[in-house]
């Protein structure tokens, strides 16, 4: 049977080792590679069959450039934030950022990643099934535009204070905060194409 394949990236030495820890104590998924920077991820992609990379929320929010360059490695994130779930005991493993909490006890980790490990077939791959209203896809699109809350605002006839809570609730159903990793989704998801976000003029 087939193990499934993991990267770890995370920054804090104490908080890898740990994962690596209870990773070693789950059947059915063998550790690829274990780093605390991104530089050595992106060498160690070619060539190998990656299933997850667990990653640092520091880290992810620092890696756009990669995941524009491999969007299909955007479903394979399992994302170590800090914090905790809102809904405890409630968790999705379908979401298209899959959420470790650094909070959770060794129980909860483990159960995570066997929840994961039973949907990771090569002809079931996780689903990205989170669902953005028509509004939120638009406001979606035009942060990955570069576009401020105002901006948008200006653009869609509402108040700043609507757009703000509008990207509340996004952040709160894909678990994604910074403007990189809403870029990173919405090129994954076809709202805004790799070639329009690379056109976009630097500031």
């Amino acid at each position: 049977m087939r193990k499934s394949g993991f990267i770890v990236v995370i920054d804090s030495y104490l908080i890898r080792k740990g994962m690596l820890s209870l990773l070693k104590q789950i059947g059915g998924l063998t550790i690829l590679h274990e780093s605390s920077k991104l530089e050595s991820l992106t060498k160690f992609l070619p060539g190998y069959s990656v299933d997850f990379i667990i990653i640092s929320q520091d880290l992810f929010d620092a890696s756009a450039d990669i995941f524009v360059q491999n969007p299909i490695l955007l479903e394979k994130i399992i994302l170590l934030k800090d914090g905790q779930a809102e809904n405890s005991g409630q968790r999705d493993s379908h979401d298209p950022n899959h959420i470790i909490y650094l909070s959770d006890d060794k129980e909860t980790i483990i159960r995570c990643v066997q929840e994961l490990l039973e949907h990771d077939t090569a002809d079931n791959p996780a689903p990205l099934n989170i669902t953005l209203s028509p509004r939120e896809t638009t406001i979606v699109r035009l942060v990955s535009m570069g576009l401020t809350n105002r901006q948008i605002a200006d653009n869609l006839f509402l108040s700043a204070h609507t757009v703000m809570t509008h990207r509340k609730n996004i952040s709160s159903k894909l678990g994604i905060k910074s403007v990189s990793g809403l870029t990173v989704y919405a090129i994954v998801n076809n709202i805004i194409t790799i070639e329009e976000v690379t056109s976009l003029p630097e500031e």
